[in-house]
């Protein structure tokens, strides 16, 4: 707020105000002292005539009959409130949160069953005693699904329920020289991932379970690709019994190193 009282008298006279500082307005001009001369800015009012009261100018300035000319002006304007600033502003920070979330899309079940059906061995009689009894040829599959990742750092796993591989149950005893009641296999996975490191562009993995082994891991950062399950029966030295041979293995991609 800004106040100005600027009285009658004879002369003009211009008043400002800084924008950042406040100052009392009480300085006025008689005819009595020239045209030039001001009194009391700010510390209050002297008048020209000696013991004339205080304030003599601008009483002076309020009376139409006097014989002397004056012009008084009183005011004042109020400081700032609060500190003024050249640079203001405000940092806002944005978040949302995302689930965790890792896949592997094999259909309605997570439990599939793929029957190979007969697995060929040399039947007739005029094979040979070598030959008989034995696989014809290797057993292979491959399993492939377009949706596989995890939006977080994971592990790829997997892991066969048997190391002996696919298993004959049959309790049949038989001679462990020329027969032979499992059927190792290996697993290979194929798919595209990035390492546990920086972020990178990511590159084709392929993850092994060997004949011989039960299981395999390898660690990720967050990726997603098709991958690829490559099974592979190999054919084995001795004779297989009659009966089935099954095994089971798993595929488990986990959040978490």
């Amino acid at each position: 707020m800004k106040l100005v009282s600027l009285l009658a008298g004879v002369a003009a006279v211009a008043l400002t105000a800084g924008a950042v500082s406040a100052q009392d307005i009480h300085q006025g001009q008689s005819s009595l002292t020239g045209s030039t001369t001001l009194y009391g800015n700010n510390t209050g009012f002297l008048a020209p005539i000696a013991n004339a009261p205080a304030n003599a100018n601008l009483i002076n300035a309020q009376n139409s009959g006097s014989s002397v000319s004056s012009w008084h002006a009183v005011g004042n304007a109020v400081n700032n409130l609060g500190t003024a600033e050249t640079s203001d502003g405000a940092t806002f920070t944005l978040t949302g949160s995302v689930s965790t979330d890792c896949a592997y899309y094999s259909g309605n079940n997570n439990t599939e069953t793929l029957d190979f059906g007969q697995i060929g061995i040399y039947a007739s009689d005029n094979t040979g005693p070598a030959a008989a009894f034995t696989m014809v040829a290797p057993a292979v599959l491959s399993i492939d699904t377009n949706l596989a990742g995890c939006n977080t750092a994971n592990t790829v796993r997997i892991q066969k329920t048997d190391v002996r591989g696919m298993v004959n149950n049959s309790g049949s005893g038989y001679d462990t020289d020329v027969f032979q009641a499992n059927l190792p296999y290996s697993i290979a996975a194929s798919y595209t991932a990035s390492g546990t490191g920086a972020p990178a562009a990511g590159s084709a993995q392929t993850l092994t379970v060997a004949e011989n082994a039960d299981q395999a891991s390898r660690q990720h950062g967050a990726w997603k690709s098709a991958m690829s399950l490559d099974i592979v029966v190999p054919t084995p030295a001795r004779a297989l019994l009659a009966g089935t041979y099954a095994g089971t293995f798993g595929v488990t991609i986990s959040a978490g190193l």
